[in-house]
């Protein structure tokens, strides 16, 4: 039987949505199957089987269609392809990748814009004439810093995830998993102050909040992730600080600013929900062999029935 190429996007896609993949990724990957699927059709090749799929095939769309991108995007394009066809192996569908020996296209590591812990005190510190709305985003950024929050996660928080007594913050990450996070004292601190001070003053008359979230916009509405990074690059033109940080880089201060601290990597990597250790030592501006030796200096057990000094781990593992 025949099948087409783009005969199973959807239970690929279905697939993605089950095993907890965000509608921003399941939404990318539909985007680029059906940009190979019309680059295809440019060629002439109005029903592309998964039969036809050759190499050959794989080679020219990597250099016509993929060749003038980002490495970024091409390495996303490229993932999304590779696993609709690992899935179509599984489904048994087909039998071998077309995939096989191409290699994806490297990225550049890039040094994400971070602030130092001088920095941080700038951005993060209360002015004494703070209104509902300054208390509100300086929470919000505290919190950030706090916890190493991605911002969907910051602003999908309830009240109710959090320990207040104990200083814990329950959170729903990527995966739909949930981990726990401590929560500074300046941090519960502040967060006590906006709910007692700013959030009443946010929450609508007309009836139109949400009882349950902790960030509130102006019209007593959850607060957007959107919203977020614009308020925060506009606080950071108002206390002169030019990195133009994002969201995403308090999160990377919070991992750097622990690891200079002396903090065990691992517990880093839990907090930040990540589930490999390379993905850390991004977030930190530190390559995979400083966390080891970082580890390997600071664990107790680290060096037992060691005979070897060789700190770099091997491929493919994470020490």
């Amino acid at each position: 039987m025949t099948i087409l190429f783009a005969d199973h996007i959807e239970s690929f896609l279905s697939a993605l949505r089950l095993k907890g993949y965000s509608p921003c990724t399941v939404a990318s990957y539909a985007n680029d199957l059906a940009q190979i699927v019309s680059y295809f059709e440019s060629q002439g090749i109005d029903a592309l089987t998964v039969e036809s799929l050759t190499r050959q095939q794989m080679r020219l769309w990597l250099g016509e269609a993929l060749g003038g991108q980002k490495p970024a995007s091409r390495a996303r394009k490229i993932s999304a392809v590779r696993s609709y066809i690992h899935y179509l192996i599984r489904q048994e569908e087909i039998e071998r990748s077309p995939f096989e020996n191409l290699q994806s296209p490297k990225i550049p590591k890039q040094i994400r814009a971070t602030y130092s812990v001088d920095q941080i005190n700038v951005l993060l510190e209360v002015p004494g004439d703070a209104d509902a709305l300054k208390i509100r985003d300086l929470t919000a950024f505290e919190l950030m810093y706090s916890s190493g929050l991605r911002v969907s996660e910051l602003v999908s928080v309830d009240i109710e995830d959090f320990d207040f007594i104990e200083g814990w913050l329950r959170v729903l990450g990527k995966g739909k998993k949930y981990r726990e996070i401590p929560v500074t004292s300046v941090a519960i601190d502040l967060i006590g102050r906006y709910l007692a001070e700013a959030r009443p003053k946010l929450v609508s008359k007309d009836g139109d909040q949400d009882e349950h979230a902790l960030l509130l916009n102006a019209r007593g509405g959850r607060i957007t992730a959107r919203s977020i990074r614009r308020l925060l690059h506009e606080e950071e033109l108002e206390k002169g600080l030019t990195a133009d940080v994002s969201p995403h880089g308090l999160r990377h201060a919070f991992a750097t600013h622990l690891l200079e601290s002396g903090a065990d990597m691992r517990a880093i990597q839990d907090m930040l929900g990540h589930a490999r250790l390379s993905t850390t030592a991004r977030y930190t501006h530190n390559n995979y062999e400083r966390l080891v030796k970082v580890y390997d200096s600071a664990h107790p057990r680290a060096h037992l029935g060691s005979t070897h000094n060789d700190d770099s781990p091997r491929d493919g593992e994470d020490k």
